[in-house]
């Protein structure tokens, strides 16, 4: 009988295969199905079982308990733990470098609450013990209780963040509008240099008891000091609009890239982007990415747009060459040629 082994497909393919249906299943409504999935493909063969190990460590996702104990016991498995790690387990020191080269997706869910205690069902403070490095971190934050200070729902997240200091990359996407209950987290992340973030969390400080002067915010307030907990930051990338005047940015920050693409509409014009949601003439005349060093390069707003100019363009240019920083436009959206659909009337309903 011919060997079955010459019936198996390259390698290369078996890995592009597992890969691809593990992305799929990661970014899919299906996530949770990924461990049946894994023990199937492991089932197969010692190959596909160890192919399907390297993908799932090579794109690590966590977002509830059952995810991170599974984790715990591939991880245990391929790299045993550190013999020296007599307090709390961590894994052997040999894993740092395999996990240089790996890509880690939290997600934020999972918790329980009541009148006085808040807790996550997974500790993400403990994800760094098994997954020592990352190259790119992606956080998504499903909806939670409010920011204060008896919950403090951002606090494992920061802590498990800010053990990744080699990391240059971080992702943090919120789910839905989150309303910012002023609570800024201890923990600073060091090492990030790039920071992307979608449905930037809205300042509440104007909803406050204590009338604060125009212009201000509370010391605690988490949305105005967001930024500023990623003291090494030089690249931050906002995917949803947000008045940038209200944002404090620490001063290694060079570059502002803001995604606009043309979502809006007007018969007479068809769809186009606008600028209206980031009042950049209000954000640089307070300061926004002021030089401190005459002799340092300008920093820099990237506006990434449909085909046309976005609407404010002209006056967002004046106010940034008054005030010293470089405003580049770069048309990466492709606009729709259809209309919007019609919005349904009461009679419709009828």
């Amino acid at each position: 009988m011919p060997s079955l082994v010459s019936h198996l497909p390259p390698l290369e393919l078996i890995h592009s295969i597992v890969f691809e249906a593990w992305v799929t299943i990661e970014s899919s409504q299906e996530w949770r199905s990924r461990w049946d999935f894994f023990r199937d493909v492991s089932m197969v063969s010692k190959t596909w079982r160890s192919v399907m190990t390297d993908v799932a460590l090579r794109l690590v996702t966590i977002g509830t308990r059952r995810d991170f104990e599974a984790y715990k016991r591939i991880i245990r498995q391929e790299f045993g733990v550190d013999p020296d790690s007599t307090d709390v387990e961590r894994v052997h020191p040999s894993a740092d470098k395999y996990f240089e080269r790996s890509d880690l997706h939290i997600t934020l869910t999972d918790w329980a609450s009541t009148i006085n205690v808040f807790a996550f069902s997974c500790d993400y403070t403990r994800i760094p013990h098994y997954i020592p490095k990352a190259r790119f971190i992606d956080v998504t934050i499903r909806e939670l209780p409010t920011n204060d200070r008896h919950t403090l729902p951002f606090r494992p997240l920061f802590q498990c963040l800010s053990q990744y200091r080699a990391t240059r990359r971080l992702s943090l996407h919120w789910t839905y509008t989150h309303i910012n209950r002023f609570i800024v987290p201890t923990d600073r992340v060091r090492g990030v240099t790039y920071l992307r973030l979608v449905e930037y969390p809205r300042c509440n400080c104007h909803n406050f008891r204590i009338v604060l002067p125009a212009g201000s915010h509370r010391l605690d307030c988490f949305s105005h000091y967001l930024p500023t907990l990623f003291p090494d930051l030089r690249h931050l990338h906002l995917e949803t609009p947000y008045l940038l005047k209200r944002l404090k940015l620490p001063p290694s920050v060079a570059l502002l890239t803001l995604e606009a693409p043309p979502v809006h509409y007007l018969p007479s014009v068809g769809y186009y982007s606008s600028l209206m949601g980031w009042n950049i003439i209000s954000a640089v005349s307070a300061g926004l990415l002021r030089r401190t060093d005459n002799d340092a390069p300008r920093k820099r707003i990237v506006v990434k747009c449909g085909p046309n100019e976005p609407v404010g363009w002209r006056q967002a240019v004046s106010a940034c060459e008054s005030r010293d920083v470089d405003l580049e436009s770069r048309h990466v959206y492709k606009v729709q040629h259809s209309e919007p659909l019609p919005r349904a009337t009461k009679r419709d309903w009828a």
